[in-house]
């Protein structure tokens, strides 16, 4: 198994615990438990990086780098950025916020999945 396969999987189980932690945190009720908070944005930022650097490693090995690669990761990162800035929002206390805001955050992880699964597939598949 070579690194970038290595880095994939450790980041396919860190997006998995940062789900859970997200459900723990939303079950926690309010006030939010700051530890919990912070685990779960640790763990969702390290999953982010991890991930950044995997698709960057088989994005300059891959032959015939292609538009539709790079349109999806354009995706991808516009969903984890989605998802860190609604997670910013639904941490603050203070602000009323719309349902909306909530349902992008629940509904974006679903859509980075698999926006990043089909990079990292076109990818790995140009790769080979």
């Amino acid at each position: 198994m070579d690194t970038i396969t290595s880095k994939l999987i450790v980041a396919g189980i860190l997006f998995l615990f940062t789900l859970i932690s997200g459900v723990i945190v939303s079950r926690s009720g309010r006030p939010l438990s700051i530890g919990l908070v912070t685990v779960h944005k640790l763990i969702a930022v390290g999953t982010v990086v991890l991930v950044g650097i995997a698709v960057n490693q088989l994005y300059k090995t891959a032959d015939g780098k292609a538009f539709i690669e790079t349109g999806i990761m354009i995706i991808s990162a516009i969903l984890f950025l989605a998802l860190i800035a609604t997670g910013a929002f639904l941490t603050r206390e203070e602000m009323q916020l719309p349902e909306m805001v909530l349902k992008i955050h629940q509904v974006a992880p679903l859509l980075a999945l698999i926006s990043s699964a089909v990079t990292v597939y076109l990818l790995v598949k140009g790769h080979s």
